[in-house]
């Protein structure tokens, strides 16, 4: 079992050739985090939930001149988190059981916090990219149903 996750997530990391050598290093660490990675039986990264990551970024990158790169966090499930901060907003992205979970946050102009949410479908790579469309400072309102 484990060798045959390890040959799928040797394929998926070959996918992420087209991102930058730094993105590909961390998609390979995450790729071959062992069983047990936290101390606390933490589950190895999910090859199918590492390809989504990957296709995701690769559509990020070609569908914005201003792409910010993520960092990228294992979970303790088996999945993925993207995180994106910057100085007035920041966006997260984590893969769930469900498809993803979206949260973003972004200071106001009355100097608040205001934080949003939102869930969408793993294939929904249209809804992702107005998500971080709106983290980029390109939509302005956080993107409803």
């Amino acid at each position: 079992m484990m060798a045959e996750i390890t040959t799928k997530n040797q394929i998926v990391v070959g996918r992420s050739v087209d991102l930058s050598p730094s993105l590909r290093q961390r998609i390979a660490e995450l790729s071959g985090l062992k069983p047990n990675w936290d101390g606390e039986r933490a589950k190895v990264i999910k090859p199918h939930v590492l390809a989504d990551v990957i296709e995701t970024l690769k559509r990020f990158a070609q569908g914005t001149d201003c792409f910010r790169e993520p960092f990228l966090a294992p979970t303790f499930d088996g999945f993925v988190q993207m995180e994106w901060h910057d100085k007035k907003r920041s966006l997260e992205i984590e893969a769930v059981n469900q498809g993803w979970s979206c949260a973003g946050a972004m200071i106001g102009n009355d100097g608040n916090r205001h934080y949003f949410t939102a869930e969408c479908e793993r294939s929904d790579f249209q809804r992702l990219e107005k998500f971080y469309e709106w983290f980029v400072g390109a939509e302005l309102i956080w993107p409803s149903l």
